[in-house]
């Protein structure tokens, strides 16, 4: 995993108590053991050795599911042990007051790619597990011990397709790496089984034939789709299929992708491709925010403005979230965000993505704009925060996260404010506990 700043928890929470005190509208108050701090922030007394152990109070609870009547969230070691009304909290443990915030699931980014930076990056906003599209397969390794245990970590947990599948010159190709390619002559269960020996999680298959940005690359044929979803499952596997248009999409549907990578944005979707969609996949990940990068829409740098983000944001990521995509194509957003509605409607399940690691992204902060972006696209801000939380957990198998219940990983998110009825408070993040350690924040003056 990426290496990143690990402070201690002592030292965390007196930067976050100093943080609170700067702003007059988080009244979240910290206090030490069973006794309340008034009016002021104070940094916990924590019993030696176990700093990964305390308990929200007084707080609104999203579950990952809904907002519950729940607002006590017990943590010991880094897992949820119980959630309900009233707890009792054990003598000596750490108590966070949460008061005029909502306490949720560590969020879940569907469409990202890695870099060294990339998972310090994502923890600050609250994105504390993401799966990584295409990346350097000499990473993989890394990535499986991390998420595994509970142990203090600098990133976000990653599952990864690695290397793509994809043609000589295709899609993918592009981006200075050598990777393998799929040819004629290519034995699909061999190369698939290629993958898992490298570390890939489960599979990606290109469908990109470039019409979508104006130009002509090469890609799979239909058989080379099908025969590569098909190797997947035969070594128990998901597959993801990278689509930009709706006919890529029909070809995924046919060869039996598990999920779509992106929303088709060249043409809208009918109701009959839509219930197909719902019939025949997993869901849909939506990646707006680089939807609305291609299509030069002001979201990225509306982010990047956004005090509540940007104060968090590195020199590198605000530059990003500035820069702008060579060849605009006016109305690929709109487009897009019409396909998520008719996909909604058809009960298709969107799993909130962004293809960070792009130009005009930002690792995590992104996720908390495309959430936005699905809000405006017509899901309600509850569909929403599923959408990086329980959905993509369950859709890709991740049973120990996505969801507040014991047992769990205590991967949190306490935001102030209420995203349940505005989703634009998710950007207004208090604190992010990762294995059940308070991550640093580090805010530019």
């Amino acid at each position: 995993m990426p290496a990143g700043r690990v402070r201690e928890l002592g030292v965390a929470l007196s930067r976050l108590g100093r943080l609170y005190s700067m702003s007059m509208r988080r009244r979240t108050v910290l206090a030490a053991g069973a006794a309340a701090v008034v009016g002021g922030c104070s940094t916990p007394s924590l019993p030696a050795g176990d700093p990964n152990s305390f308990a929200v109070r007084r707080v609104r609870v999203f579950d990952g599911e809904r907002l519950t009547g729940d607002d006590t969230v017990l943590v010991e070691r880094g897992r949820i042990v119980s959630v309900g009304r009233g707890l009792s909290v054990p003598q000596g443990t750490a108590v966070v007051d949460g008061r005029g915030g909502v306490l949720l699931p560590g969020l879940i980014d569907s469409h990202v790619h890695v870099s060294s930076v990339f998972g310090s990056d994502a923890l600050q906003f609250g994105v504390t597990t993401v799966l990584d599209m295409f990346c350097d397969a000499h990473l993989l390794a890394s990535f499986r011990a991390p998420r595994v245990g509970l142990a203090r970590v600098s990133g976000a947990d990653v599952w990864s397709a690695g290397t793509l599948a994809t043609v000589p010159g295709g899609h993918g190709t592009q981006f200075h790496l050598a990777i393998p390619t799929v040819a004629d002559s290519t034995d699909l269960d061999r190369f698939v089984a290629d993958r898992i020996r490298e570390g890939s999680d489960f599979i990606k298959v290109i469908i990109e034939d470039g019409s979508m940005y104006g130009r002509s690359v090469p890609t799979l044929t239909a058989a080379q789709v099908r025969g590569l979803i098909s190797a997947a499952h035969a070594h128990q596997v998901l597959a993801a299929a990278h689509v930009s248009t709706v006919a890529a999409a029909r070809v995924a549907l046919d060869a039996g992708a598990d999920v779509l990578a992106h929303v088709p944005a060249d043409a809208g979707i009918g109701p009959g491709l839509a219930a197909d969609v719902g019939a025949r996949t997993r869901g849909v990940i939506t990646t707006l925010s680089i939807l609305s990068v291609i299509g030069c829409t002001p979201d990225a740098v509306a982010l990047r403005d956004d005090p509540r983000v940007g104060r968090y944001l590195s020199p590198a990521q605000r530059d990003e979230l500035g820069s702008r995509y060579p060849a605009c194509r006016a109305g690929t957003l709109e487009t897009a965000m019409a396909n998520v509605a008719a996909l909604h409607r058809a009960n298709v399940s969107i799993l909130a993505g962004t293809d960070s690691g792009n130009p005009g992204t930002a690792a995590g902060a992104s996720l908390l704009g495309e959430l936005g972006l699905l809000v405006r696209a017509g899901l309600s801000p509850v569909e929403t925060l599923r959408a990086a939380t329980s959905v993509p957990a369950r859709c890709f198998n991740l049973a120990d996260r996505g969801r507040v219940a014991p047992g769990l990983r205590a991967d949190l998110v306490l935001v102030h404010g209420n995203p349940i009825t505005a989703i634009d408070d998710i950007r207004d993040v208090v604190a992010v506990w990762k294995n059940g350690y308070l991550v640093p924040r580090a805010a530019s003056s």
